[in-house]
């Protein structure tokens, strides 16, 4: 059973990394703002399931490593199911900022390049800078269209590598 699970997990086989990010990118279509939260409570679920498992090993082999790394998964998971709201939030404004911060970095990384590959770089850049300070400035507003976006975005990504897969 282990090798067939294997075989189809996310990080191994792009059709099912393609069908996964298909999905959660629907899931952000229909459900908008609503999914973030779905998110957060699944990432605090598993970083429980996984900080119970580092607490374990932790205990049998007698690792203070495994141990801490545990204990602090397991409290982040925690904070994850149980501060949905609030949690929601900072990510929020985290993708902000590290949005802020790709779009210097396609800036600046780009100002020595040809004159298209230069112009598109400014664009992409100046757009996820006005994005990230959008989702920095006005969490609650701007929220519900960003992740609609990004849910659109992921679709047609994952729809054109299941197309390429197929082919």
């Amino acid at each position: 059973m282990g090798r067939e699970v294997d075989r189809v997990s996310p990080t191994r086989d792009p059709l099912a990394t393609a069908v996964l990010m298909l999905f959660v990118g629907l899931i952000m279509v229909v459900l908008g703002a609503g999914a973030i939260q779905i998110v957060v409570v699944f990432a605090g679920v598993m970083m429980i399931v996984y900080g119970s498992s580092h607490i374990s090993r932790g205990i049998r082999g007698n690792a203070s490593t495994d141990l801490v790394i545990g204990i602090l998964l397991a409290i982040v998971g925690l904070l994850l199911v149980v501060a949905t709201g609030s949690m929601t939030q900072i990510l929020i404004i985290v993708v902000g900022l590290f949005l802020m911060v790709l779009g210097i970095l396609a800036i600046v990384g780009n100002l020595d390049s040809g004159g298209r590959r230069r112009t598109v770089a400014l664009v992409v850049g100046i757009v996820m800078i006005v994005l990230g300070v959008l989702l920095v400035a006005y969490p609650g507003g701007t929220t519900d269209t960003f992740i609609r976006i990004l849910g659109v975005v992921m679709v047609v990504a994952a729809s054109l590598s299941v197309y390429t897969y197929a082919r």
